[in-house]
Formats: structure tokens, sequence, C-alpha cells
């Protein structure tokens, strides 16, 4: 394939050796109950469980039988054929620091992963809703679809995150991995937007991407701030006091995702802009539950 400004070609023959995975198993006993595409069984064994007037006798385990006089069933795990959803935070917050320039490569090297093992991917973006989308496809051609999308998003807008993810809820009945790339800066919070999903059947990736100067502002002095998504200003003094003040909050903020994030089995990783988006994919997120 031809270069893509995104990512170069070095680091895309790394991402061939990964693939994304959704821990949303179905269990079955009848083969051919959930298609499967991509890997090599469809059905991997789990456990046995007493027959029943019904069942299919091709499951039947004889060796069992022969030792015990008794008849059990082999049970089995069938993953489905997997949809990756790439949504991505546009709003004009992402573009302080370099954020949004961050956002577009890791959905397109996640996007790739996806696509070069044979999952359905697709993208959209959202800020005070749902933008712009390109609707997810199985198809190695999605590869140039999906750069080309992600070379032309721009933030604008303030965010209305709990909304956005309500309504991209309701649009797919396939739900698959849901990877959401977001600053998170909603004074409405993000938490009833990730519940709907949940509810869904989604499974969830949730990054979180902020600045350096988010994180460790080094300013003092007289500053005017000025709302990004509201245009509001505001005047203050900052000293080591506000600092304080500052970093306490976001450490609440950071806190409250975690847990809320762990209690439902959501994975949940918090990156700045200085950590290279390389190591972000091949180190961190592959040490997680969704890459390997």
């Amino acid at each position: 394939m031809e270069k893509s400004p995104l990512l170069e070609p070095k680091f895309l023959r790394k991402l061939e050796y990964l693939s994304l995975v959704s821990r949303r198993v179905h269990r079955g006993s009848i083969r051919g109950e959930h298609c499967v595409y991509r890997r090599g069984s469809s059905l991997e064994f789990s456990d046995y469980r007493n027959y029943q007037a019904g069942d299919d006798i091709r499951y039947l385990d004889w060796n069992l039988y022969s030792r015990l006089d008794k008849l059990f069933i082999k049970q089995f795990i069938t993953e489905e054929d997997l949809t990756i959803h790439l949504l991505i935070d546009t709003s004009a917050s992402m573009s302080s620091g370099e954020k949004m320039e961050y956002a577009r490569k890791v959905a397109a090297a996640l996007g790739y992963i996806g696509i070069i093992n044979l999952d359905r991917v697709g993208v959209s973006t959202f800020a005070s809703g749902l933008k712009v989308s390109l609707p997810p496809q199985r198809s190695r051609q999605q590869i140039f679809s999906l750069f080309k999308f992600l070379e032309g998003v721009t933030t604008a807008g303030e965010t209305s995150f709990n909304q956005s993810m309500l309504a991209y809820s309701k649009l797919y009945k396939r739900p698959g991995l849901a990877i959401i790339i977001s600053d998170l800066l909603d004074a409405h919070g993000f938490e009833q937007g990730l519940k709907e999903l949940l509810y869904r059947k989604f499974d969830i990736v949730l990054i979180q991407i902020l600045s350096e100067e988010e994180i460790k502002p080094q300013f003092y002095g007289d500053a005017r701030l000025i709302d990004l998504e509201t245009g509001a200003l505001r005047s203050l003094l900052i000293d080591k006091q506000v600092l304080k003040f500052y970093h306490d909050r976001l450490f609440q903020f950071f806190k409250r995702i975690e847990e809320f994030s762990l209690e439902r089995g959501i994975e949940y990783l918090r990156t700045s802009t200085v950590v290279p988006f390389e190591d972000l994919i091949l180190k961190y997120l592959s040490q997680g539950l969704h890459l390997r």
C-alpha cells in the first residue's frame, strides 16, 4: 500500500503481528451456532454437562461413558466475528497540545490491526453529538478509507460525551468492541454514556489522551484562561496553592474514571502526548485485555 502520513511502513509491519480481541464470548453446544471467519477453529472446549434428552449425540463424550457409565455432553466456547468501533472525540478541547494528531495515529494503528485480521472496522467522530462516520466493513480496502477519513478529521464544538455515546449505542445491532479515544473533558461527565454502551453489550476500551500541559501545568502568575469549547474567559493568579488545588481535582478525576471502569470491566488507559504513540500501542495496550 502507498505510504500514509499517519503511520510509517516500518511501524505498520510491527502491527501485523497483533490482533484485537473481545472478552465477550458465547457458550453453546452446537457447531456453527455462531459464525467465525478468521480464527482457525470455531469451537474451543470449555466444560462438560449431563446429557439431556434431545441433545446432539455428536457431542457425547464416549470415553467418559466407558469409564463412568454415564452420559456427558461436551460444551464449547465459540468466538463471534468481531466488529471494532473506533469512536474519536473531535471537540475543540482535543485541539490543544497535539491531542488530535495523537488520537488520529492511535485510531489508525488500532484500525489497521483490525482490518488486517479481517475484522469489521468502522470509525465515528463526536463532539456535541455524533458527527461523521465510516461504517464498519470487513475489507482490506477499508485501510485506505480509514486513513483518508482520519486525515480529514478536524476539531470543533463543545463536548457532549453522554449524548454521543447514547446515540451511537442505538445505531448498531452488532455491538462488538468500542474503542473510545477522548480527553474526557466534559463537565457533564462520562458515566451515563459508557453505561449505555454496556447496556447494548459493547465491550469497551477507553483511551484518555491529555497533553502534558494539562497534567503538569508549569506557569505561574497572572493568567487569563480561555475555554476552547465555550470561549469563556477567566482571569486568576496562579500560585502554588492554586496548582495544588488543580492537581488534587485532577487526581480525583482520574480516580473516578479508574474506579468506574474497574467496577464495570472497562479497560481504561490514560496517556500523555509526550508518550510516543508507538509505545502506547506496542507496550502499554498490548499488556491489557484486548490487544495481543
